[in-house]
């Protein structure tokens, strides 16, 4: 370890004014007065309490100590040379590490296509995939880019966070035809009023009793609803509606599969549970590695035909 009294400036002082052989031309070199770097270097010979330097008005050498220090003092700014050109790389090629969060019907989606041709793309990057519906604190987890569905409201409100919206995402009411069957046809507010309810939401919250609509016009209607159950995964709501629990409101992208093979079916399509948006957040832009900032741009770039092909 160091001795904390010395100072690291005055290593590397000391070893320019051996490269450029002189005080006069270390201080043209690096834009400082010539006594303040002498000074130094006496202050650092007086800290190591031995003689680094002869000095005489026709030249200068280097003593036997001096040339043992020196020589850790090459390695000194040689590596801190070799740290600053290894930054530069990763800021301005995306290699490195990058940790992102997908919601985890996404995150499915994604596997098999979108995530493989990103990394075909930046071979240099390793992706660290975080599979979660819970809310994240970007900072203290160390994520850098999130994907995440939104509606109306906004999924954060920390200024410390970026927010690009990527594309919209459709959602639709779904049921199984089996629940249809059984309960009859489902063609009005009346008759979806009266349905069980497969309610998407936070469970840290109280369900409402009631369904926000948003119709061909952008009317709004809050339907009372009789919820039979209440996820915030949306793939437990998937699996409830195949299973003939009730009507739900689910992103196109969920059950794309099963609505092209007839496991689900839409009900009242002139009605939408949300106005769904896919959103990306990252921190700040200062700071963010160019392997983050190619995944953002390649999400903007993949996120929106993904989503108009449901």
């Amino acid at each position: 370890m160091l001795d904390p009294a010395i100072e690291w400036n005055d290593l590397f002082l000391f070893s320019q004014v051996v490269e450029k052989r002189g005080f006069t031309a270390a201080g043209e070199a690096l834009g400082i007065p010539k006594s303040r770097i002498s000074r130094r270097v006496a202050h650092l010979e007086t800290q190591l309490n031995t003689r680094l330097l002869n000095r005489n008005s026709r030249r200068l050498s280097l003593t036997e100590a001096g040339q043992v220090l020196h020589a850790h003092c090459l390695a000194m700014v040689e590596e801190a040379h070799a740290g600053v050109e290894a930054l530069r790389h990763r800021l301005e090629r995306p290699v490195g590490k990058v940790r992102l969060s997908l919601p985890l019907a996404l995150a499915e989606l994604m596997a098999s296509e979108v995530l493989p041709r990103f990394m075909t793309q930046c071979p240099e990057v390793q992706l660290e995939v975080l599979a979660t519906n819970r809310s994240l604190d970007l900072i203290e987890e160390q994520i850098d880019v999130v994907v995440r569905g939104v509606g109306v409201e906004p999924w954060f409100h920390s200024s410390s966070l970026v927010q690009a919206c990527v594309c919209t995402a459709p959602w639709a009411l779904v049921c199984s035809p089996d629940y249809l069957q059984k309960r009859g046809p489902l063609d009005t507010l009346a008759s979806l009023s009266a349905a069980d309810t497969l309610l998407y939401g936070p469970q840290r919250k109280p369900a409402e009793a009631q369904m926000r609509l948003i119709g061909a016009t952008g009317q709004i209607e809050a339907l009372p609803i009789a919820i039979r159950l209440q996820s915030d995964n949306l793939s437990v709501l998937r699996q409830a509606a195949l299973a003939g629990l009730g009507v739900c409101g689910l992103p196109l992208y969920v059950c794309r599969d099963d609505l092209h093979a007839g496991r689900l079916c839409t009900v009242l399509p002139a009605w939408k549970p949300q106005a769904g948006h896919l959103v990306v957040l990252f921190p700040s832009r200062r700071g963010l590695s160019a392997a983050a900032r190619a995944l953002i741009e390649f999400l903007k770039q993949a996120l929106p035909p993904l989503m108009e092909g449901v």
